[in-house]
C-alpha cells in the first residue's frame, strides 16, 4: 500500500510546483489608474487588444466625446475618437462627418488627463465603468499607465485588496 501512494504524492507535488511556476511566469496586462495629486491607485486587468474608453463632455462645445484605446507592449494607443458634433470634429482636425474617426496615436509614456469641471467623465473597461469623480476632485491629474504583472502577483494583490478599502492600492 505504501508503494502506491508515492506516485500519487509525487504527481500532486509536481502539479503544485508547475502551477506555482505558471502563476509567477504568466503575465497579465493592467491599466493602472493613479491620482497624481492624492495617493490613490486602481489597477484593472485588460485583455490583449481589448479596447477601453475614456468618455467626457467637451469643454468648449458641451458635447459628448468618447476616445477608444488599446494597450500593446506597455504602450497605450489611441485607436479612434467618437463624437457626433461637427464642432468637436473640427476641433480635433477631422474633415468628415462620420461619428467615429479612426486614428493611430501611440503613448509610450503614461497618459495624463485632468478631472474636468463637469460631471460624466470616466473610463469604460469591458462591462466596468469607472467615474473619475470617484478617484479625484475637480482639476486633479489622473495618470493612465500600461503595466504588466505576473498572474500570481496580480491575484495576490487582488485578494489583499479585498481586506483593504475597495479598488485602492497603496
Amino acid at each position: 500500500m505504501k508503494r502506491k501512494i508515492w506516485p500519487l504524492l509525487t504527481s500532486v507535488g509536481l502539479l503544485i510546483v508547475g502551477g506555482g511556476v505558471f502563476l509567477f511566469f504568466a503575465e497579465v496586462t493592467l491599466l493602472q489608474v493613479t491620482n497624481l495629486d492624492r495617493p490613490h491607485t486602481l489597477r484593472v486587468r485588460v485583455g490583449p487588444s481589448e479596447p477601453f474608453f475614456i468618455f467626457y463632455t467637451h469643454s468648449i462645445y458641451d458635447k459628448p466625446v468618447m476616445e477608444e484605446f488599446v494597450i500593446e507592449k506597455d504602450a497605450i494607443i489611441l485607436k479612434g475618437v467618437r463624437t457626433e458634433d461637427p464642432g468637436v470634429m473640427e476641433y480635433y482636425g477631422f474633415d468628415d462627418v462620420k461619428d467615429f474617426h479612426p486614428t493611430e496615436r501611440r503613448f509610450p509614456r503614461p497618459l495624463v488627463v485632468k478631472r474636468g469641471m463637469r460631471e460624466g467623465q470616466g473610463l469604460m473597461i469591458g462591462a466596468r465603468t469607472i467615474y473619475l469623480r470617484d478617484l479625484a476632485e475637480k482639476g486633479e491629474r489622473i495618470q493612465l499607465r500600461a503595466v504588466t504583472s505576473s498572474l500570481g502577483s496580480y491575484l495576490v494583490s487582488t485578494v489583499l485588496r479585498g481586506f483593504r478599502a475597495p479598488h485602492v492600492d497603496p
